[in-house]
């Protein structure tokens, strides 16, 4: 049977390398990111690392990029570190962020306000960090389009799941995502936000997991707490934006509700290929939800 916590020699020869001799290596479970992590303890010192390797040249790149322009603005502390990259071996060294997933953090309503507060500021310095070539910010500007172009398959992907009118609601959706034209484009996380928060007690949560980082309408980063945390937690999303130090304008709400329409639909998509239950029931709400938002 192979070790779980085997690194390939070639990788911890260049970690090695790099830190020292390595005296500790644990996998870690999968997270947020489809990135593969390794915790690493140096020898010399006890010090601890995570070794990350992307899961693709992409992946690698935006994640890099992130770390070198705009991670550093979000200060000491409130991300990791970036230590050393192979671009051979996709691979980065990072320093580690204590906690837990923010996801997995069991708080009361009132401290979860006070982490969405902070976390709204947090966010609101990563969107504001750096400043988009004139390429990158035709690609932003061309993201959501993308995103709506990828509705049919998923839609196709459900099945009899929807109804005929439910697939009608979802085009529909798409269809006005692409004619959006006047949204904020700003720096960001891309992968989830609240997956990729970890809360450890302290006053502010720290943020992780760069891989899907790019220039874009910044409402994206608002989609998956839009389908989980705030989907019943008006005051949560109060908190966030009240520390993200605006509210969406009116067309950044007409682009959220679209957007986690189709989030909606490509979580049932995958839930129903995962035989995930719960992430399925949860898409459903989502929907419907919407659905009755606009009487459909």
């Amino acid at each position: 049977m192979t070790d779980p916590n085997f690194l390939a020699s070639p990788l911890r020869s260049w970690a090695e390398k790099t830190l020292g001799p390595l005296t500790g290596v644990r996998r870690l479970p999968p997270g947020s990111s489809p990135a593969a992590v390794w915790h690493v303890v140096r020898g010399s010192d006890n010090a601890r690392f995570h070794l990350k390797t992307a899961p693709s040249p992409g992946a690698f790149t935006r994640e890099t990029f992130a770390y070198r322009h705009a991670v550093p603005a979000l200060g000491p502390g409130n991300a990791p570190r970036l230590v050393a990259t192979s671009a051979r071996h996709l691979a980065m060294i990072l320093t580690p962020l204590p906690g837990t997933p923010l996801s997995q953090a069991r708080l009361t309503e009132t401290a979860l306000q006070t982490v969405h507060w902070r976390a709204g500021m947090l966010v609101a310095e990563l969107h504001q960090a750096g400043r988009p070539t004139p390429t990158a910010r035709r690609e932003a500007s061309a993201f959501l389009s993308r995103l709506a172009d990828a509705a049919a398959r998923h839609t196709d992907a459900v099945g009899d799941q929807l109804s005929s009118a439910e697939r009608k609601f979802v085009t529909s959706l798409a269809d006005h995502l692409r004619v959006l034209d006047r949204l904020p484009l700003g720096f960001v996380h891309g992968g989830g936000v609240e997956a990729g928060l970890r809360w450890s007690g302290a006053a502010r949560p720290a943020l992780q997991d760069f891989d899907r980082a790019r220039f874009a309408p910044v409402v994206v980063d608002f989609v998956h707490l839009a389908h989980g945390p705030w989907a019943e937690r008006p005051r949560v999303r109060a908190a966030f934006f009240e520390g993200y130090g605006r509210t969406p304008s009116a067309e950044e709400q007409q682009a959220l509700r679209c957007l986690t329409g189709l989030h909606a639909v490509r979580s049932l998509a995958g839930g129903l290929v995962r035989e995930d239950r719960a992430a399925a029931d949860t898409a459903r709400t989502v929907l419907d939800r919407l659905k009755s938002e606009v009487g459909v």
